[in-house]
């Protein structure tokens, strides 16, 4: 090969390459976000969690254990939270599908419809438990480069494109190379800060990542914190029944 030749290869090379890194270092809106649900969401269509909850208050700690089922029926993301323990909460169920939050425990004649706010156990929400989706519910309102541990970060604010997601706005803060979220800000419809989600640990199902371990800090009382360890992971095909409010309780 000439040298004329081999030059011109290799700027060729480097300019594929310094396209790479600006797409690295300059992502769009959306790829910000499906980086940020990439990160933590297993990407198999039909899989269960089983999730070690650990709620602290100053003059005492609860724990719970909940198993989560997730199915991707007809493109749509359906969610299930059972109670394993402790004992006078098994029974108690609840479903977040794209036509809303449901609650259900034996003794009612129907499931309830309820906010994602609403609270499964400790500090932790419905839509914290499932897991936040921010490529589907939000939309890029700002971000800036900082620092996180000594770490370059980038901050990304985020607004609700619905008036029916649990919490209108959020701020996350991720590794500025790797757009992995370190820690998410959640707010009330007022502006003011409701929890602190710090991401703690990833893990990763063959080659696939997830988030481990995140920690809840309440905002509103700042005594109160909540831990959610994933204990075991599993890729298993479900029902769609499983994931539908009307077969609650029957």
């Amino acid at each position: 090969m000439n040298l004329k030749k081999f030059g011109l290869l290799t700027m060729l090379a480097l300019g594929v390459l310094g396209v790479s890194s600006v797409a690295q270092t300059n992502p769009t809106d959306d790829q910000l976000l499906d980086s940020f649900d990439k990160a933590r969401f297993l990407e198999a269509t039909s899989f269960t969690i089983t999730v070690e909850v650990v709620a602290d208050r100053p003059d005492e700690t609860k724990q719970a254990t909940v198993q989560l089922f997730f199915k991707e029926i007809k493109g749509e993301r359906y969610a299930r939270i059972e109670f394993l323990a402790p004992e006078d909460m098994k029974g108690q169920v609840y479903l977040n599908t794209p036509q809303g939050v449901f609650f259900y425990q034996p003794g009612l004649a129907s499931p309830l419809k309820i906010s994602g706010r609403q609270q499964v156990f400790g500090d932790a929400s419905v839509a914290e438990t499932v897991g936040i989706q921010f490529k589907k519910d939000y939309k890029v309102k700002a971000r800036r480069n900082t620092t996180l541990n000594g770490k370059p970060a980038l901050e990304v604010d985020l607004t609700a494109i619905d008036k029916s997601v649990a919490f209108q706005s959020a701020t996350v803060t991720a590794d500025a190379a790797t757009l992995k979220p370190l820690k998410a800000r959640l707010f009330a419809l007022s502006g003011d800060p409701l929890n602190d989600v710090t991401y703690q640990e990833y893990a990763e199902l063959d080659k696939d990542s997830y988030v481990k371990k995140q920690l809840i800090e309440n905002q509103l009382i700042k005594t109160n914190k909540t831990l959610l360890n994933i204990t075991k992971t599993e890729a298993k095909d479900f029902p769609d029944d499983l994931f539908d409010p009307s077969k609650l309780g029957k």
